[in-house]
């Protein structure tokens, strides 16, 4: 693994900032779309509703059923357009989990290296623990394998093993179904198929290539507005 693949570059943070400035203008964009058309829609039954026909004032009706509504949309929301951040504190503090993983990986493959999570400040801030850009501050995982792209695809190991997240210090998968069967007896829990994007999560051919676009031209603007390294060839993405 090569220091571009280990550490966060200059590059990298400036376009995850404008990922993150965007997706803000388009949150605040429909949250005020929202409220327009919910102002509008809350006129508009006032208009249409004669008041003897209310059994109580529609403002208090909707005040009266908001809590309930808003708990509703709430669970339902994944998150996935959010950004994630561990708020817990220092990792380094934590006591880690004892859990024997170099006996234990040749069977379970270290499966909890596939798993997603949040990352905290403090790894940001190291800035050895690379990121999801397309959803920070998610773990970044490879799209080969699924697996945490600090992962040794050939031992399974952790290649920051000194600067790992707390999550990875302190998670027990003695108990955990999708990892054993029997802890104790060394029994893994089986694993059906090799790993398989899920379709769900990804993009069209179109939406591929669209994005690819955007970053390349990310990149070009980037290279242009800064001259703290040596800009390196780009291939448009998807061209012959």
């Amino acid at each position: 693994m090569g220091d571009d693949d280990r550490y966060i570059t200059r590059q990298d943070f400036e376009r995850a900032l404008r990922h993150l400035n965007i997706a803000d203008l388009d949150v605040r964009d429909l949250v005020l779309k929202l409220a327009a058309d919910v102002v509008a829609l809350t006129n508009e039954l006032k208009r249409r509703m004669p008041v003897d026909d209310q059994e109580a004032p529609l403002d208090v009706a909707i005040d009266h059923n908001l809590d309930q509504v808003l708990h509703k949309v709430l669970a339902g929301d994944d998150g996935c357009s959010r950004v994630a951040l561990d708020p817990d504190p220092d990792k380094y503090t934590v006591e880690p989990v004892a859990i024997p993983c170099a006996e234990l990986i040749p069977l379970c493959e270290g499966r909890c290296c596939s798993y997603t999570f949040s990352l905290s400040t403090q790894d940001l801030d190291e800035g050895v623990i690379r990121f999801d850009y397309g959803q920070p501050y998610m773990i970044r995982q490879r799209s080969s394998d699924g697996y945490c792209v600090h992962n040794d695809p050939a031992t399974r190991g952790c290649t920051a093993h000194a600067h790992r997240p707390k999550v990875c210090r302190t998670y027990d998968c003695r108990n955990d179904k999708r990892v054993w069967i029997d802890y104790e007896n060394r029994i893994p829990a089986p694993r059906d198929r090799p790993y398989i994007p899920d379709p769900v999560k990804l993009d069209r051919y179109e939406r591929v290539r669209q994005r690819g676009l955007a970053i390349y031209r990310e990149q070009m603007a980037i290279d242009g507005a800064y001259a703290d390294g040596v800009p390196r060839p780009l291939k448009r993405p998807l061209d012959p």
